[in-house]
């Protein structure tokens, strides 16, 4: 029923505005190889060949370039469903005559310089290693501010953040953010990668979502593995045995949530004031590992900007991701209509 409401929706053409911050990457999607003649095809051929100790270098060999980043990659899924979205992000191309962020087809605003992003494309699962951004280690609501009104960044209908692990400026800006008089939208959160964190950087990121409940509705979206890496630095976990629900629920209660969500390949669950709300995921083959995280919550924030259920808009997330994933494009709303009635799901 989620996905036969979805489609109904997406053929009434949501149109809900979207912005999208701070972050932003110029992605180079690598081949590897341990010499001319000799490439690794596989991650854990990688891994093979570093252990062994015989290999002192390995060739990297870019086979395109394009515009990267949560933000722009969220964005690009909100654009394609027929949002109004506008990206607040690090935009700067470094590369002299270059600049792969010219051609997206949304707004874009530019706070800076963007991360460099090696993707090596392995066939079994990516490796993403990235060189840093200044501009973007360095950010805060300074240079928010200084790129638009926050009026402006927060009068959308619906407001994605993302990537905490690189930007240390993030938590002061949240709890500037909490006393901001903004608009109380719904703010889908993706953190990152958290698994690496201490417990002081758990009671830090659970801190500055408290804050910044108070200007905005905070949706903390986040895979299963930091789902669990969350649960487990709380200073109360639920006990033994647990789930992913308890997990959702303990987490909300922890940093007064709007909603917390788990997003993964089996499903998506969230728990919401109106309780726990789960919706299966569209079961496909994986042709692109990373990315699928940005397209969910672009698609949940098309959903809950434009004032879906609960229910209808985890499914639009879950349908954005598995297609991206699935064919490595992110889907129009037209597209996506017709990809889930071709696999018989609306």
């Amino acid at each position: 029923m989620s996905y036969q409401r979805l489609v109904r929706r997406l053929a009434d053409g949501p149109g809900p505005a979207v912005s999208t911050l701070p972050d932003g990457s110029v992605d180079r999607y690598c081949r590897l190889s341990a010499g001319a003649l000799d490439p690794v095809e596989r991650r854990r051929t990688f891994v093979r060949e570093a252990e062994t100790g015989g290999r002192k270098g390995f060739g990297l060999d870019p086979a395109f370039v394009e515009a990267g980043g949560q933000a722009v990659n969220a964005a690009q899924q909100a654009h394609a469903l027929g949002a109004e979205a506008t990206c607040y992000g690090h935009l700067d191309d470094p590369e002299p005559g270059r600049d792969v962020f010219a051609d997206l087809p949304f707004d874009t605003v530019s706070m800076g310089r963007p991360a460099i992003v090696n993707v090596l494309d392995f066939a079994d699962d990516d490796l993403m290693l990235v060189e840093a951004s200044p501009d973007i280690a360095e950010w805060g609501v300074a240079d928010l501010r200084e790129a638009a009104p926050l009026p402006a960044v927060f009068g959308a209908d619906a407001v994605v953040c993302t990537n905490w692990v690189s930007m240390p400026g993030m938590a002061e800006a949240f709890h500037e953010l909490g006393d901001a008089s903004v608009p109380g939208v719904p703010f889908v959160f993706d953190p990152g990668d958290v698994l690496g964190s201490d417990l002081d950087d758990h009671r830090e990121l659970r801190e500055s979502l408290r804050a910044l409940g108070g200007s905005v509705d905070v949706i903390l979206s986040v895979n299963r593995t930091e789902l669990t890496a969350i649960t487990a630095a709380l200073p109360d976990p639920p006990a033994p045995p647990v789930d992913d629900e308890d997990r959702v629920l303990a987490v909300r209660d922890a940093i007064d949530a709007a909603a917390v969500v788990k997003h993964g390949k089996g499903e998506a669950l969230a728990a919401t004031d109106e309780g726990i709300v789960r919706v299966d995921n569209p079961v496909v083959e994986d042709r692109r590992q990373i990315g699928g995280g940005d397209r969910f919550a672009g698609g949940l924030a098309v959903g809950l900007g434009a004032g879906w259920d609960w229910s209808t808009a985890l499914a639009c997330g879950n349908a954005c991701a598995s297609h991206y994933v699935a064919t490595g494009d992110t889907a129009s709303a037209t597209v996506l209509r017709e990809w889930l009635d071709e696999r018989g799901i609306a």
